[in-house]
């Protein structure tokens, strides 16, 4: 969890892989927060995939198992996994590299942000926007919306307490808020 929560895609899509088969099979009896870490790894799969074009197929092909998996729990009535979807969603529709698909990944975002603000879920609200602000700085290069959508996450993860977090997006992100632009 703290990989996706900190930026560390590549660590936690390596230690999805790595223990990947062990601790599926364990978490897939039901542990409580099962769904939880499976949504952290899946979108750290989809994060790397976007990050690493040589190893995207390996990264997409981990995140769909994971995925199925969350979707599966919400058809089994676990409406808790609604907005984690939603996100893993944007981010799944965000690989690709299409034109005309960048208006169906901004709605993906959209109303994943939206769906975690309904549920009261501010630190997912936080990692939506986060996320898209990244999508829109890395893949479309819109600053000025990237730079609106990072404020915003910056200031939920503020509200949520998560300072460390808060601290790791300003240095990650120092140019876009600043509104310059490395591209």
């Amino acid at each position: 969890i703290a990989s996706s929560l900190f930026g560390k895609y590549e660590l936690g899509a390596h230690l999805t892989i790595e223990k990947g088969d062990q601790q599926f099979l364990t978490m897939k009896g039901g542990l409580m927060y099962a769904r939880m870490f499976w949504f952290h790894r899946c979108l750290c799969l989809y994060a790397m995939a976007r990050a690493h074009k040589t190893k995207k197929r390996k990264y997409i092909a981990q995140a769909k198992r994971i995925h199925k998996e969350l979707n599966n729990s919400l058809k089994n009535k676990n409406p808790n996994s609604l907005h984690c979807l939603s996100l893993l969603n944007a981010e799944k529709a965000a690989l690709t590299n299409k034109k005309n698909r960048e208006d169906d990944v901004r709605k993906q975002y959209n109303d994943a942000i939206s769906m975690s603000t309904r549920g009261g879920y501010v630190h997912d609200t936080a990692l939506a926007q986060e996320r898209f602000a990244d999508y829109l700085y890395s893949s479309v290069g819109d600053l000025q919306e990237a730079k609106y959508h990072l404020e915003k996450s910056i200031q939920r993860y503020t509200n949520w307490g998560a300072m460390g977090v808060v601290e790791h997006l300003h240095n990650k992100y120092q140019d876009v808020l600043a509104g310059s632009s490395r591209h």
